[in-house]
């Protein structure tokens, strides 16, 4: 998983994304954010995020009004503020980017971008909030997203690493005009299928546009296959660290319990190893010398940096995504929910309709999204109709899934 969710709180949450990240490098080059969602055209917020009214929105003011007008009702201290869903791409694309010749540069950011918009825009899709109605907490339909992306090219060490901070106020439009606080259980239960929906536009918008080969897909991720492992291994310092730690972690957690870590817990222990390996900010470097580094390490490799690019790209022939593979990739994927979950929500069957689409597909990030909306739509009214005409089974095994957008956490029906 590489789409992940952290919770921002307190009063200083806003604060990094302006004055910790726009220092990462001189002379970057990397964009300032963008603002997205409906939420933010509602408040007047379009282009690029400008570092005033960001903060006043991280505060829970009114991003268009000078001084401390409340956006709804007023944080404490310890309020969360918004939540980072950090995508991150994986190592050869990063590779891809960092080794490139200026065009396929751009175009890797182009596909990045579009990938991270697809996501953005599934978030906001399925976004609700909750109140009251005559004493009862009802859970509802958010009218807009208020979302603030970041992009960044480099992991802490600076290695190569594609990623953006995507920032989602917790603030949402009610359907009656209140701005109420997101209710966020869907983005923590569903980060898998977040990362399922980045990768998958990922992949099929760099196969439009560099006709790039990918190895197999595994839990939603793959690599392309033509970028020479050693490389990415040389690049993955960060990821090295992180691992290492877990490792520590899980024998530590046997030796303590005398058994093994549940999937939950290990999920648990990786996330406490991300935080307890994450080194302090590196110094600021120019980005051109970073470039000529990466460039030098590849040759010490004994390895040619432009034959990399020129090996991966133009690769394969594409197909495009059509209806006719709708079926395919549903059977696909409610194989894998049957083997592996006794139930499963609609959210879950869109994150293996994702992982399911072919690699060879040439498509634009926002079509692959429709496409896993759409055919997530037609298996679960078929799956309904079809439990319908047993329900004498319900209840004794069988499958089921959850219809329409029930509260985040909630049982299937």
């Amino acid at each position: 998983m590489t789409a992940r969710v952290m919770t921002l709180k307190g009063s200083t949450a806003g604060s990094y994304y302006v004055e910790v990240l726009p220092n990462y490098y001189l002379d970057s080059g990397e964009p300032k954010g963008r603002w997205h969602g409906h939420g933010a055209a509602a408040l007047g917020l379009a282009g690029e995020v400008a570092d005033g009214e960001f903060l006043r929105l991280m505060a829970g003011s009114d991003p268009r009004k000078a001084g401390e007008v409340p956006l709804g009702r007023i944080y404490g201290d310890a309020s969360v503020r918004g939540f980072d869903v950090t995508a991150s791409a994986p190592k050869s694309v990063s590779v891809l980017f960092a080794l490139s010749d200026d065009a396929t540069r751009a175009q890797v950011l182009a596909a990045h971008d579009a990938a991270v918009d697809s996501m953005i825009a599934w978030v906001q899709d399925h976004a609700v909030t909750r109140f009251r109605v005559r004493g009862e907490v009802v859970v509802v339909d958010a009218e807009g997203i208020v979302a603030a992306s970041f992009r960044q090219h480099t992991s802490r060490v600076l290695d190569p690493q594609l990623h953006t901070h995507v920032v989602i106020a917790n603030r949402v439009m009610s359907p009656d005009g209140r701005w109420l606080a997101l209710d966020a259980r869907g983005l923590k239960i569903d980060q898998r299928t977040l990362s399922a929906i980045y990768h998958a536009g990922l992949r099929a918008g760099l196969t439009e546009r560099l006709g790039v080969r990918w190895e197999p897909v595994v839990n939603g991720i793959a690599e392309i296959a033509d970028v020479p492992e050693v490389v990415r291994v040389e690049f993955s310092a960060r990821t090295t660290a992180v691992e290492h730690r877990y490792e520590v972690k899980v024998d530590r957690f046997v030796g303590d319990m005398g058994r093994e870590p549940t999937r939950r817990e290990r999920w648990r222990l990786e996330r406490e190893a991300v935080i307890d390996s994450r080194p302090t900010k590196p110094e600021a470097v120019n980005a051109e010398a970073l470039h000529h580094g990466w460039i030098g390490q590849v040759r010490a490799l004994g390895i040619d940096p432009a034959k990399i690019c020129d090996t991966a790209v133009g690769r394969v022939r594409a197909r495009r995504l059509d209806a006719g593979l709708g079926p395919e990739v549903c059977g696909a994927a409610i194989g894998v929910l049957e083997a592996n979950q006794s139930t499963w929500r609609p959210a879950e069957l869109s994150r293996e309709i994702a992982a399911a689409i072919p690699t060879d597909i040439a498509a634009e990030a926002a079509e692959v999204r429709d496409f896993v909306d759409h055919w997530t739509a037609v298996a679960v009214t078929q799956l309904c109709v079809d439990i319908s005409r047993r329900p004498t089974r319900l209840g004794s095994g069988s499958r089921a899934v959850g219809v329409g957008r029930t509260a985040p956490g909630s049982s299937p029906a």
